[in-house]
C-alpha cells in the first residue's frame, strides 16, 4: 500500500476510535468524575504499553534522557492533558460541541507551527486561522455572539478548546524529536509520564473533591475501549502516520471526528445538531481549506 494510502488509513480509523472516546465520556459523565477516568485509562494501558515497549525504551533513552523538557511537554500534553481537559469539558457541555471544537485542531497546527518550528505563516493561512477562529465562535455562542462575554461561566467549551491547544501542541513538537525516537519507545515514554502526572490530580479529585472512581460494568467497558482503541491503537496509528507525512496534512483527519461523533452523539445520546453547529463546522473547515488547501492534494 502507497505510504499516503495507509496513512490516510490509519488516520481514518484514529478519528472514528477518538470520536467514540469522547462521546462514551459524555454518557458516563455522570457516574464516572473525569480525571478517574483519564487515570484509570493510561493506568490500564500503561499495564499492557510499557512492558511492550520496554525493550525499544531502553534502546532510546539516551536520546530521550538528552531532550529531557521535549519528553517531558510531550508526555504532559498528550497522555496528560489532552483528554483529561475534553473529559473535564463534556461533563458540561454536550458532546456534539466538544466534537466541533475538536475540529478546530489542525488550525491550531497550522498557527503554533511557525512559532514552535520557525516555519513562517503566509497570508493564506492567517486568512484560513480568522475564518475558522470565526466558526470556533460561533460554536461557542450558539450563534448569540453577545453570549461571548458570558463564557467564564459556561467552561466546559473552554476546557475542551485547551484540550485542543495541547494537542495541537504535542502534533507540532512530534516534528522536533531527534531520529531514532519513535514506535513503541516513545508511546511507553509518553504514557509513563502522563501517569506520574494524572495522579496527584486523580487523588486530589478522589480526597479533596470526594469524587471517587467506583468499579462496576459501566466504568470497566468504558475503560477497555478507551484504552484499546482511543488510546493503544489511536495513538500509534497516530503516530504513524505523523512520521509518515507530518502534522499538517495529519491534522486534516480530525475533521472526520466531527462527521463520525455527530452521528455517534444523535444515535447513542439523542443530542440535537443546531444550524449555528453546523455553519460554525462549514466556517472551521472552509478556514483549513483557505489555510493548507494544498495538503489536499496530495
Amino acid at each position: 500500500m502507497p505510504s499516503h494510502r495507509q496513512a490516510y488509513t490509519l488516520l481514518t480509523l484514529t478519528a472514528l476510535f477518538w470520536a467514540g472516546n469522547f462521546v462514551l465520556a459524555r454518557a458516563v459523565h455522570a457516574s464516572v468524575p473525569p480525571i478517574g477516568l483519564a487515570f484509570w485509562r493510561w493506568f490500564v494501558v500503561a499495564v499492557f504499553i510499557v512492558p511492550w515497549g520496554w525493550g525499544e525504551l531502553r534502546r532510546q533513552w539516551p536520546l530521550m534522557r538528552s531532550r529531557p523538557i521535549l519528553m517531558l511537554a510531550l508526555g504532559v500534553f498528550s497522555v496528560g492533558a489532552f483528554n483529561t481537559l475534553i473529559y473535564i469539558g463534556v461533563q458540561t457541555t454536550p458532546a456534539v460541541n466538544a466534537l466541533l471544537l475538536i475540529s478546530a485542531t489542525p488550525v491550531f497546527i497550522l498557527l503554533l507551527a511557525p512559532l514552535v518550528l520557525g516555519n513562517k505563516l503566509l497570508l493564506r493561512q492567517a486568512v484560513g486561522v480568522l475564518v475558522s477562529a470565526a466558526g470556533v465562535l460561533l460554536v461557542l455562542s450558539h450563534g448569540d455572539f453577545a453570549a461571548i462575554a458570558d463564557l467564564g461561566r459556561h467552561g466546559g467549551n473552554l476546557w475542551v478548546l485547551a484540550g485542543v491547544l495541547s494537542w495541537a501542541l504535542y502534533s507540532v513538537l512530534l516534528r522536533k524529536l531527534p531520529t531514532g525516537i519513535g514506535g513503541r519507545g516513545l508511546f511507553a515514554a509518553t504514557v509513563i509520564i502522563g501517569v506520574v502526572v494524572l495522579l496527584p490530580f486523580y487523588l486530589g479529585e478522589t480526597f479533596i473533591q470526594h469524587r471517587p472512581v467506583h468499579a462496576n460494568v459501566t466504568l470497566l467497558l468504558t475503560v477497555a475501549y478507551i484504552a484499546v482503541f482511543a488510546s493503544v491503537l489511536a495513538y500509534l496509528f497516530w503516530n504513524r502516520a505523523v512520521a509518515m507525512i507530518g502534522a499538517e496534512q495529519s491534522g486534516v483527519f480530525i475533521h472526520l471526528m466531527p462527521a463520525f461523533g455527530l452521528i455517534l452523539s444523535a444515535l447513542l445520546l439523542g443530542e440535537r445538531i443546531t444550524t449555528a453547529d453546523l455553519v460554525g463546522l462549514a466556517l472551521i473547515l472552509g478556514g483549513l481549506v483557505v489555510a493548507a488547501g494544498k495538503l489536499w492534494r496530495h
